[in-house]
């Protein structure tokens, strides 16, 4: 996926890119069927924040170890 694209822009994007990161996880593979679901779109909030939320706390900790490494 490109700098350019914005997956937040369609929903189609964010899954994509969610089955990405799935399968980079390793284990079971993911993969796109043709089985739809409808979309939930307050799930989906609830688990980007959850995202963001652990991506943050991760790059604080990350920039509190650099900074004490430095020292």
């Amino acid at each position: 996926m490109s700098k350019e694209t914005n997956m937040f822009q369609e929903p189609k994007l964010l899954k994509k890119w969610a089955i990405q990161l799935a399968n980079a996880c390793g284990g079971q593979r993911v993969e796109k069927t043709n089985i739809l679901n409808k979309l939930n779109t307050k799930q989906v909030n609830i688990l980007l924040d959850e995202f963001v939320l652990a991506y943050n706390h991760n790059v604080n900790v990350y920039m509190q170890d650099k900074v004490t490494e430095e020292e």
